[in-house]
């Protein structure tokens, strides 16, 4: 019943969202001398996806190097996911916020006028450039110089969810990934890694480079050094802990409060350490059961202690692809909505350490991305989503214990 008025309602939100992201856009200028590029040409990795997106990344970012040498490869993106990526390219380049950005302020404004004041050998727009007929980066991408620029169709194109496409000119456009067999994306999800791969196996044969690896681009964060002095920072033993994360920047994807306090309780000689956000502490500890230790961290210590963990335990975000990555045991609380896509991950990439917890009785609507079918969307906005507030706490205990 509920899902033609919700699908319809997402539509008119992100056309708005769409509207207000291209008048945010026209506000960044710049000005562009174009002097003479000195060396090999750079490669443009261009990055609107958030942490957990580039983590997912990571398998063939560590490999732009090699496939393009000798150009160096240069990322724009979040500011944050600087930790993740910075080891694999060249120049990081952070994306300034419109909102954020002071007009007329040249700081801000700096990444993309070296951007503007370069040729490229060729610009890659990652598999979130676009989704549900957003696109927030058509000013910046249309400025760039590059023989060839590329961009994804897209990774869930259902016409409920996404009715529009608005590519940028120049651009050429990577079909999606379809499975073999040819089944129907919208009732099989393709997971991500999939679709990278197809995306950017497309780009190299196009630009002519031959990969040196036939197995699939795992990805990966060997770079992360061990957590033994941050531990120590903190007065907490490795190994000893669980790491967890109680909510995440998507309150829809975010597990009950209440059940988070049932799964705790069942491991009473287990001490659990809540990551927070620098600022977000006083936030976690208004709702984290007795004896939890709230520690605030920036995204590197959160890495350093989520690799000396015993277990992980988390949301479909971020930090549990990072936990997954890096090989610690991963109990990650999933809604049905997303489920397929990003997590659970496939297993011919043999990430066995990552468990991933779902409520059985909705795995037939899932991948409808948190337009529900059971309930208005303004439920689900303001409550989580329904698959997931409604999950037991005794099969994410399960799952704990299984991991441990």
């Amino acid at each position: 019943m509920w899902k033609p008025i919700n699908n319809f309602a997402y539509r008119i939100y992100f056309a708005y969202r769409n509207r207000i992201s291209r008048r945010a856009n026209r506000r960044w200028a710049f000005q562009v001398s174009r002097p003479p590029d000195p060396g090999p040409r750079p490669i443009l990795y261009v990055a609107w996806g958030r942490i957990g997106d580039v983590v997912l990344a990571t398998g063939h970012l560590n490999r732009l190097r090699r496939w393009f040498h000798p150009s160096p490869v240069w990322f724009l993106g979040r500011s944050r996911v600087r930790p993740l990526v910075e080891p694999h390219v060249d120049v990081f380049l952070p994306f300034p916020k419109p909102d954020a950005r002071p007009s007329g302020s040249r700081e801000s404004t700096a990444p993309l006028e070296e951007i503007a004041n370069r040729s490229f050998r060729c610009v890659i727009a990652d598999i979130h450039t676009f989704y549900g007929g957003l696109f927030a980066l058509d000013a910046v991408l249309a400025a760039v110089r590059a023989d060839r620029k590329f961009v994804y169709e897209g990774y869930h194109l259902g016409q409920d969810l996404a009715p529009e496409r608005p590519y940028p000119a120049g651009y050429e456009v990577v079909p999606k990934y379809e499975e073999r067999d040819g089944v129907g994306k919208e009732d099989v999800p393709s997971h991500l890694l999939h679709h990278n791969a197809h995306y950017i196996g497309n780009v190299l044969g196009l630009c002519g480079v031959e990969p040196d690896e036939e197995d699939a681009w795992r990805p990966e964060l060997d770079h992360v050094g061990s957590g033994t002095d941050a531990c120590r920072r903190f007065g907490i033993e490795p190994g000893k802990y669980v790491a967890w994360q109680p909510s995440s920047d998507n309150r829809r994807k975010d597990y009950p409060p209440a059940r988070w306090a049932e799964t705790i309780a069942a491991f009473p000689d287990l001490p659990f350490v809540a990551l927070a956000e620098p600022g977000g502490a006083d936030e976690v500890n208004r709702t984290a059961p007795p004896g939890v230790r709230v520690i605030e961290t920036d995204l590197t210590g959160a890495m350093a202690l989520i690799r000396e963990a015993r277990l992980f335990v988390g949301l479909d975000s971020g930090l549990s692809h990072i936990s997954s990555v890096m090989g610690t045991p991963t109990v990650c609380v999933c809604p049905d909505s997303h489920l397929g896509y990003f997590f659970p991950y496939p297993e011919s990439y043999g990430f066995a350490n990552l468990h991933t917890v779902a409520h059985p009785d909705y795995l037939s609507c899932r991948g409808c991305f948190m337009t529900c079918r059971h309930e208005p969307l303004t439920s689900t906005v303001t409550r989580g989503a329904l698959c997931l507030r409604t999950l037991p706490s005794r099969l994410v205990i399960e799952a704990i214990r299984t991991a441990l």
